[in-house]
């Protein structure tokens, strides 16, 4: 699939994929009519890591819808190890759809990024707060528990962030909440 990508941006095969290059790749993928094609320019973009982060994110701001689920799963295929650049451009953009779909990208972390998102609902920056609200929101059940202890805990303000959250999942997350033993 790779030499697809590679002929659909016209490199040659000696070339290795970059973020940009991939990322050119993608955008030409998406208006593919053939699946695999779209699933491996999501492949071969999360295979740059990290590193291909801001060149997604200024992708996600400039794409049709369907490219930016793409480019969102390309992020999530990165795992923990692209958390903090997320965080990051989630702190400078004012696009509002650009930070719905990073935050969609915490959230497909899963349980692993439950500890990070917590610590993140005391950040100063009010986007990052939403987000990493958001984002536990969609992982639900499993940061249920987490929730509940800092809803018990010594800061006014985690235990309030958390009580939120606990509160906006519904009727499990209330009454994880107000349960006596968080079951």
């Amino acid at each position: 699939m790779k030499g697809l990508i590679r002929r659909l941006v016209s490199q040659s095969p000696e070339i290795p994929m970059t973020g940009r290059i991939a990322i050119l790749a993608l955008k030409k993928a998406v208006g593919e009519p053939v699946l695999a094609a779209r699933r491996s320019a999501e492949e071969a973009l999360a295979e740059c890591g990290p590193d291909a982060i801001p060149e997604i994110v200024r992708a996600l701001g400039e794409a049709p819808q369907t490219m930016r689920w793409y480019l969102a799963r390309a992020i999530a295929r990165m795992g923990l190890p692209a958390f903090e650049p997320v965080i990051e451009e989630i702190r400078r953009t004012d696009n509002p759809e650009v930070r719905r779909y990073l935050t969609a990208s915490l959230a497909a972390f899963g349980e692993a990024a439950i500890p990070l998102l917590i610590r993140l609902l005391a950040d100063d920056d009010v986007a990052v707060r939403g987000a990493a609200a958001l984002a536990l929101c969609r992982i639900g059940d499993p940061a249920m528990p987490a929730l509940k202890e800092v809803s018990e805990g010594d800061d006014p303000f985690l235990r309030n962030s958390a009580g939120l959250v606990l509160f906006r999942m519904g009727e499990e997350g209330i009454m994880t909440l107000f349960s006596e033993d968080g079951e």
